[in-house]
């Protein structure tokens, strides 16, 4: 097995297969996706994939449709077959509607023509894997124009890794467990401290403003973490 993978010490949250004979290719989207929290693991023909999955079980595969041996169809059937919870996105330098459309009846998630810009790839497997199970039974989740990793404690938004303190990434945890919810200042306290929270404490207000200065979201007519008068707050995952 021809197999290149990042050389990340410490393997992000995100783990993409690229099957495809290019090496370019390879190298380009291994430099741009590793910078966006993606660890990368590129194989060169359909026939290593079945060896390659009794191993590790990536997030998200690419599948170029044209490679020697059998094409990326073929490959597409027997991994919605045996592995149907891996999204798959068919990569193709052809710009037949007739192979589009047939790669999305046999249940590829998304089809990309190339050539392609790298943000527009990244854009598109975000958009397939928001609020989707990782491998690892994570969760990523989407708030307006921003991703929310709890495990890694961070928000991405425009290219930008944005830290979260370990109280506002379990707040806002519990948030998008309860999107749209009105959830009271107590419920809130017990989910983050158990029987040990106050109910004067004043913290959570805090914390609810900083989560709102990282999310872009206006302090006096928030879009997101919404204040509902005598009640507590609210999220809404999309503006």
């Amino acid at each position: 097995m021809n197999l290149i993978s990042s050389n990340a010490s410490d393997a992000p949250a995100r783990q993409i297969l690229l099957v495809d004979d290019d090496i370019l290719l390879h190298k380009l989207l291994e430099e741009y996706l590793c910078q966006h929290d993606y660890h990368i693991d590129a194989l060169q023909c359909g026939e290593e994939i079945s060896e390659f999955l009794q191993h590790q079980q990536p997030d998200f595969i690419l599948l170029d449709i044209m490679m020697p041996g059998k094409d990326g169809l073929h490959w597409l059937r027997w991994l919605k077959k045996y592995h149907e919870h891996i999204p798959v996105m068919l990569l193709s330098a052809k710009k037949s509607a007739q192979e589009r459309l047939q790669g999305l009846e046999f249940g590829a998630d998304d089809y990309l023509t190339k050539p392609f810009h790298p943000k527009e790839l990244l854009i598109r497997i975000r958009n397939i894997m928001r609020d989707r199970p990782l491998a690892n039974g994570r969760v990523i989740h989407k708030i307006g124009s921003s991703f929310f990793d709890p495990v890694h404690e961070h928000l991405e938004r425009d290219n930008t890794t944005i830290k979260l303190t370990t109280q506002e990434s379990g707040l806002l945890q519990f948030f998008c467990q309860n999107p749209g919810q009105i959830l009271t200042r107590d419920a809130i306290s017990l989910a983050l401290y158990g029987n040990d929270y106050q109910p004067m404490n004043r913290s959570i207000d805090m914390t609810i403003n900083r989560l709102r200065k990282k999310l872009d979201d206006n302090a006096t007519t928030p879009r997101y973490l919404c204040t509902v008068w005598r009640k507590g707050y609210r999220l809404t995952l999309d503006s």
